[in-house]
């Protein structure tokens, strides 16, 4: 039978298990037919054949983030996109152009900055805001943990110099005046969140998120994104995800890790073991489209923000004592429950010290449990500062990290002001970490850094920070090593290395063709990258000049 799809002459990463590099693929119905030179695949093409010359432009699998919130994505796409914004005028032109489409009341959102990103180096304030925004409430949220209101919003809250600090957040004051400066942290976020996100019916937020994950989905594919696990995913979006696939307007592959203990700022909820257990079904349950992955826990918070669980303190002496997100000593019985039940976990770790608590967790309750059910794609996610014993207790068990080398780049300058260099430059150790044996997978963390996978992998090949600073530059990886951290080993997270994440025959026909040659630029134009192709399930969804 001939091929309904066959490229030719390009370079192509197969990422198989030898890095092997092929000239020409085919394609019949959703899966790669043949791979290999031109006169080898030529057999395959017939009358109604689409052929594609490559142009010798490089061809890579389609690109797995594994870690990205396609929901708050779209949140941001329709709202204030901040990501590379230099200065307070920029931000404050952003929010401008946002308020001229709205009528006055109507909430602007938007979020992905980072005071180190701005010129003024200091946090923003409502102030900032204000001259642009007087009539309509404003949010904007930092990369992780903090938000900042407009006076309009504030007063929307009600939050005044009076109002107390909610538990587990705090409200940012001047410390002459008292009064709110607009920034809002941790679970202070949620005085404002609510009024501009209110509860409706059930059936409307399932419609709007539906809406959301179309707009991000519809961005992915224009940069060589095919498949993507969601973390932490509640069931409106849940629902959202399986309507999309029932009516086939699922545009790429997704993996949704359901919500579980440590999300949401709160360390009890007794009907989350229910969540996870009560149906009979756990993780790999579903299809090629949309499967349920790992349980997704937290911890503690970010570097940026002071709120990672260190062994040691921070630069000005704090130390986070205390885990944001959950009760540590009821972690062993948390792991239990899911694994137990099916379920893998992949669980928010940022801090060495958290790192340290997960995987002694892990090792107790998956020793406790042999020859039982245990799955075998746990994971650490971010697992910033990992110590010897981490890396131990990681390459014993088969748990495998997700990072984001990303956040070298968008939030890497800043780091230098809260921890000390010598722990700094073990920040994200991709190559020690594959030392050990390890699974690294590499993704963005949309929305706390860009969803553009260029950013990510020329942050994991250079260590560069958006200022040029380098943050362990002896953990650069390599190009071959690069796009297996962001197609196969993403692959293998969600279980599906067996489908997806190389280009060789009899998986699925998911590849994304570059506009230059991402195994030998120089460093600096990988950013320049951009996708000129790109396929999933043997389907062009992407094209630009071709």
């Amino acid at each position: 039978m001939p091929a309904d799809l066959v490229l030719i002459n390009g370079k192509i990463a197969t990422v198989n298990n030898r890095d092997d590099f092929a000239q020409a693929l085919a394609v019949k119905g959703n899966r790669f037919l043949a791979v290999g030179t031109n006169e080898e695949v030529q057999g395959q093409v017939g009358r109604d054949t689409e052929v594609i010359d490559a142009g010798g432009r490089t061809v890579i699998p389609g690109i797995v983030d594994s870690h990205n919130h396609i929901l708050s994505a779209g949140v941001l796409l329709e709202g204030v996109m901040l990501f590379g914004v230099g200065d307070f005028e920029g931000l404050r032109e952003a929010v401008a152009g946002r308020v001229s489409e709205k009528q006055p009341g109507e909430w602007v959102l938007g979020g992905g900055w980072i005071e180190s990103q701005f010129t003024e180096y200091r946090l923003p304030t409502r102030h900032d805001l204000d001259p642009v925004s007087p009539k309509n409430p404003v949010v904007l949220d930092r990369l992780f943990g903090m938000s900042l209101a407009n006076t309009r919003a504030l007063e929307l809250a009600g939050i005044d110099r009076n109002t107390p600090d909610p538990p587990r957040g705090s409200i940012d004051r001047d410390p002459k005046t008292g009064e709110a400066t607009g920034i809002l942290r941790n679970g202070a976020q949620a005085l404002v969140k609510r009024l501009a996100v209110p509860p409706g019916p059930a059936q409307d937020q399932v419609s709007r998120a539906r809406h959301l994950i179309e707009r991000a989905c519809a961005e992915y594919l224009r940069w060589g994104i095919t498949s993507v696990i969601d973390p932490g995913v509640p069931p409106v979006a849940m629902r959202a995800y399986q309507e999309l696939r029932e009516y086939g307007r699922l545009a790429l592959r997704v993996q949704a890790m359901p919500a579980w203990y440590g999300l949401y700022g709160t360390a009890e909820d007794a009907g989350l073991d229910q969540r996870a257990t009560a149906l009979g079904v756990h993780t790999g349950f579903g299809d090629d489209w949309l499967r349920l992955g790992a349980l997704k826990m937290a911890i503690d918070g970010g570097l940026g923000s002071r709120t990672a669980l260190m062994h040691r303190p921070f630069l000005d002496g704090r130390k986070s004592t205390i885990p944001l997100r959950l009760d540590v000593e009821r972690l062993d019985q948390y792991f239990r429950t899911g694994l137990a039940s099916g379920w893998s976990i992949g669980i928010h770790c940022c801090g060495d010290l958290a790192q340290d608590l997960a995987c002694e967790s892990f090792d107790r309750v998956i020793g406790g449990l042999a020859g039982g059910p245990v799955p075998v794609r746990n994971n650490i996610i971010h697992g910033y500062l990992p110590t010897p014993r981490a890396l131990e207790l990681m390459a014993s068990r088969g748990i495998a990290v997700s990072v984001q080398p990303g956040f070298i780049y968008v939030e890497g300058d800043i780091y230098f002001d809260v921890v000390d260099e010598e722990t700094l430059h073990r920040f994200k150790p991709l190559k020690t970490y594959m030392a050990h044996g390890i699974t690294v997978a590499a993704n963005s963390d949309m929305t706390s850094a860009h969803y553009n996978p260029f950013l990510g992998m020329y942050a994991a090949a250079t260590r560069k920070t958006a200022q040029g600073r380098g943050l362990g530059t002896d953990e650069c990886v390599d190009r071959p090593a690069l796009v297996r951290l962001f197609t196969r080993n993403g692959a293998w997270l969600s279980g599906d290395e067996d489908d997806k994440g190389s280009i060789e025959p009899g998986k699925l026909a998911d590849l994304a063709v570059l506009s230059g040659d991402l195994f030998t630029i120089p460093d600096e134009e990988i950013l320049d990258l951009t996708v000129m192709l790109t396929v999933i399930g043997g389907r062009v969804v992407h094209r630009q000049g071709f």
